[in-house]
Order: structure tokens, then sequence, then C-alpha cells
């Protein structure tokens, strides 16, 4: 008989603040206890994902541009330090016809 696993889900601590006039989402975690190797950071144009596996805890998030017409550009970053996971993504209007 194969060991059964569990897996729980944890809300880490997540802000989410936009700079509108330079064109930037910053989303801060509190990530600790995880090491940088639990972290998965990817992104699209239209949203940024956050998985974080610490031992038998999951956590994910996926983060939409704030304002509707607005996409993520190609301007990224994800910074790990001392347990506080920084992403920084730039943000342009689409316009639409």
């Amino acid at each position: 008989m194969s060991p059964s696993t569990h897996t729980a889900t944890q809300s880490f601590p997540t802000r989410a603040v936009h700079d509108r006039s330079a064109g930037r989402l910053t989303v801060v975690v509190d990530a600790l206890p995880a090491a940088v190797d639990d972290i998965t950071v990817t992104a699209s144009s239209t949203r940024v994902y956050l998985r974080i596996e610490h031992e038998d805890t999951t956590f994910e998030r996926a983060v939409s541009p704030p304002v509707r017409l607005e996409e993520f550009t190609d301007d990224r970053e994800a910074v790990y330090n001392n347990g506080v996971l920084t992403v920084t993504v730039g943000t342009e209007r689409q316009y639409r016809r």
C-alpha cells in the first residue's frame, strides 16, 4: 500500500502596489520559511503566477493587471531576499480598436 500524502494550501501574506504614473506593479510576498528553490514565478502579458512549495504546503496566486485595459510588459524582475519575494512588472495601457 502506498503512503498517502496531504498537501495543505497556505496563504502567505501578499501585497500588490500599482504605481500608475511609473507603469509598474510590485507584488511583495512574505515567503518565509520557503527557500528560493521552493519558489516559481512566471509571467505573461495578462497574468503573473506565483507558486511556493515548501514541505507539504503549496501556495498559488495569479495576479492580473490592476486596470482592465492594461497589460504587463516585458519589463520584469523577481528578487528573493531574506524571506521576502518581490516581483516587479511593467504595465502599459492597451488601446483596442
